[in-house]
């Protein structure tokens, strides 16, 4: 009886190793996935050699900058908003899409499981303030630009506005999800706890009865 009993609670114990075993394997397999999650296209040359379509946002400088580099107009697709870009993606009208670093950024919060941005960046003239000559503003206003770029104050403006660099929302709930612990599997534990615990109280049961059973045989003899 002791012999059926342990191969009953060794056979629970294998089945549970086996379940754990198998789910944070395809937890792992879950997490690399998307950690591993990398553009298909990785510079402007290669767009420009496979003659693929690029978004653009409307009324912005960046269709300027491209057409310095894609000369058929044709290549260029124009968007309003973030979910047009979304579906342009989504349809697999545009290969890839050029906006400003902050807008691309404010994409990715939203889609960031999808989509990636690359480290190539376009370099750009810039923005600039025009004063008369010998405006009293241009001292004022170089020392607060000055202020902001050179202290903390524009990375928290960023963290404010953008959120921090790198930590998107979904991302992380999807990678949470994913995750185990053991409260995921507290019912399994559960079952295999109370069956470990019937199967030692009928053992120690039948062991306290069996040398009763034989003190009464003795008796009887």
């Amino acid at each position: 009886m002791e012999s059926n009993l342990a191969r009953f609670v060794l056979i629970i114990w294998c089945f549970v190793v086996l379940i754990l075993t198998q789910s944070y394997t395809a937890s792992l397999t879950s997490i690399l996935t998307v950690r591993q999650l990398e553009p298909t296209i990785t510079s402007m040359q290669e767009l420009i050699d496979k003659e693929m379509v690029v978004g653009y946002p409307k009324g912005s400088f960046v269709y300027g900058l491209l057409r310095q580099f894609i000369k058929d107009g044709s290549k260029l697709l124009v968007y309003n908003t973030t979910d047009e870009l979304h579906q342009a993606f989504s349809k697999g009208t545009i290969a890839a899409a050029f906006d400003e670093i902050p807008y691309m950024k404010l994409f990715l919060d939203k889609h960031c499981l999808k989509y990636t941005m690359v480290a190539q960046t376009l370099r750009t003239a810039g923005f600039s303030f025009a004063f008369p000559i010998d405006s009293p503003l241009v001292p004022d206003v170089s020392r607060a630009i000055l202020s902001v770029t050179e202290g903390d104050k524009m990375e928290r403006i960023e963290k404010a506005w953008l959120g921090k660099h790198g930590s998107y929302p979904e991302a992380t709930s999807s990678l949470s999800s994913s995750s185990l612990s053991l409260n995921s599997f507290w019912g399994l534990f559960l079952i295999v706890g109370v069956a470990s615990s019937l199967a030692l109280l009928i053992s120690a049961s039948m062991r306290v009865y069996e040398p009763r059973d034989s003190m009464d045989r003795n008796s009887h003899h």
